[in-house]
């Protein structure tokens, strides 16, 4: 996914569009070819196979690959688009990050957060402030009641909908007005690029190919769009974005289209006046010298990328791998059909697959294919290949932060692996006879997520996994949640003291639902009632003790 700021000499044209287009958007020759003539949904539909082409990018390796290219200052700090703290991308020669979260400003939660091309997908994908990121949570855009703000760093505000918005969310997250077009167009290639999934939260998304949002986000996100235009920085990132992930914002390169899918030109064929002229013998993509990053992957173990072609060739295109590291990476095939390349594209499936320990490189070679003005294009290949790594077991910890749509789950973060990727809370909830389960991940490895979905009267659970690599840890203990009533549990002072063979108990006030929990996260007893000198006898080992008017975890030893 590293790049350098390289651009193709050739059979590159700078698309304009009179009063819409920034002269510095540059869509290669071709990349939008078929679009002219078409309306709603079927314009919509031509562009979702056009974009939803993307290559898939290291999680992991977000900051040093990716946005270390796409959002950067020309001061030398990160771009911020959700607080107005200045950080520094470089500390001496290293790359740093700290206090800074991966944030999807699309939540990943509304797919469900499985890990696919949507996770790791950089056009809607940016550096946020941990603080905001974290009070920015799931929520989705619009615009916050100035008399019910929960959140308010001078750049992002998190509140209560105004009238008519936020499609049944109880909070709404409303970014700066300089920045709301960027949010609003991010949102339109969304539901474009991503419009085939099976959305599990439709505030913003509407399930089906058109139009694929709620009536009142249309309305919210064409009226940012049409007071916040295309900005240089937009463009600048639309064309890093492309050389790193091969796929592109349409609403960045022709912002009009907006209006003719969702808004006032709805009905009409498109008109973008003169097209780039498709080229003879040229890539679409991938970008000429792009970098394909797999990140860390486990030695032994394989990741897979798809890199896709496309372009306007008259012969079939050659693929080969050369470099010191080039037995670590394998492609699917070696030739690709010419014609396939020029009418759907051509997903090129790479693997890496290291048996050494290190960092590992290598160049995919594209070349034949008729192409002009060059005898090859390149995608660096890179990679990391690291020891499997050793799991903890997390100990998760009472919720806390109780509020009228959810709470905080909490656990305790393991010493093993030294460095995870982040975490995965397993939910339950049990109301009415019914069980539904959440699975949601972290976008870091912060100790803690705020789930906002619950409903009064609901029971819940909740454990923790630590993830590395794509490999998970054994789930945590089970913490148990009666929502609703939660939050109002007066909290009564409780002693848990060793006794021979056993624990004692000291408090002024009768305890219920005493558990028990030993340091592999298994409840090894549970105590309907305890008061004042109640003894239980127990196995030598380390445990903890929490009650529902204790919930802040008792570490203690049992000896003989």
């Amino acid at each position: 996914m590293k790049t350098t700021k390289i651009y193709r000499r050739i059979a590159f044209a700078i698309a304009i569009v009179a009063g819409f287009l920034s002269a510095d958007a540059a869509a290669p020759s071709g990349y939008y070819d078929g679009i002219s003539g078409l309306k709603d949904a079927t314009l919509k539909a031509k562009l979702h196979q056009i974009i939803n082409t993307g290559n898939s990018n290291s999680y992991t390796g977000l900051f040093k690959n990716c946005f270390v290219h796409t959002d950067v200052r020309d001061d030398g700090t990160w771009w911020d688009m959700y607080s107005d703290i200045k950080r520094k991308v470089y500390s001496g020669n290293t790359i740093s990050w700290t206090g800074m979260n991966r944030e999807h400003s699309f939540p990943k939660s509304w797919w469900g957060g499985d890990e696919n091309d949507a996770y790791t997908d950089i056009n809607h994908l940016y550096p946020s402030d941990g603080p905001a990121n974290t009070a920015k949570n799931n929520y989705p855009l619009g615009e916050v009641d100035p008399n019910n703000i929960t959140y308010d760093n001078g750049v992002s505000l998190v509140g209560n909908p105004v009238e008519g918005q936020g499609g049944g969310a109880k909070l709404v997250y409303e970014p700066a007005d300089e920045y709301k077009g960027d949010f609003a167009r991010t949102y339109f290639y969304m539901v474009t690029c991503y419009s085939h999934l099976n959305w599990k939260y439709t505030y913003v998304a509407r399930k089906g190919d058109y139009p694929s949002m709620q009536g009142w986000a249309i309305d919210l996100l064409l009226k940012w769009h049409r007071n916040d235009p295309v900005s240089e920085k937009e463009t600048k990132r639309n064309d890093e974005v492309y050389k790193i992930q091969h796929n592109r914002n349409p609403f960045i390169d022709y912002p009009e289209l907006a209006e003719y899918i969702w808004g006032n030109m709805m009905g009409q064929p498109f008109a973008a006046g003169e097209l780039p002229p498709i080229g003879e013998g040229t890539l679409i993509s991938p970008a000429n010298n792009s970098t394909a990053d797999f990140g860390d992957v486990v030695k032994g173990y394989s990741k897979k990328i798809s890199i896709h072609i496309r372009g306007t060739l008259t012969k079939d295109l050659s693929l080969t791998i050369s470099g010191t590291d080039k037995a670590a990476f394998a492609t699917s095939v070696t030739t690709v059909p010419w014609k396939t390349v020029n009418e759907s594209g051509f997903d090129l499936t790479v693997t890496y697959s290291p048996t050494a320990i290190g960092n590992h490189s290598a160049k995919l070679l594209i070349y034949d294919g008729g192409l002009v003005g060059t005898t090859c294009y390149t995608v660096n290949l890179t990679g990391t290949a690291v020891d499997l790594p050793t799991f903890d077991t997390p100990v998760a910890t009472a919720a806390s932060n109780f509020n009228d749509y959810g709470f905080r789950c909490n656990w305790e973060r393991p010493a093993n692996p030294a460095t995870i990727d982040y975490f995965v809370v397993n939910i339950s909830e049990y109301l009415d006879g019914n069980r539904t389960d959440f699975t949601i991940t972290t976008d870091d490895d912060t100790p803690f997520l705020d789930f906002t979905e619950a409903k009064k009267g609901a029971n819940y659970t909740y454990t923790v996994q630590s993830s590395r690599c794509g490999l998970n840890s054994s789930p945590s203990n089970v913490i148990s949640i009666a929502f609703g009533s939660a939050s109002t549990i007066e909290c009564r002072p409780l002693a848990v003291s060793p006794i021979q063979n056993g624990l004692q108990f000291r408090c002024s006030d009768i305890h219920t639902n005493a558990r028990i929990i030993d340091m592999t996260g298994r409840t090894v007893s549970v105590i309907p009632q305890i008061e004042n000198g109640t003894c239980v006898l127990l196995p030598f080992g380390a445990y903890i003790v929490v009650t529902d008017q204790s919930t802040k975890p008792i570490k203690v030893m049992v000896g003989y």
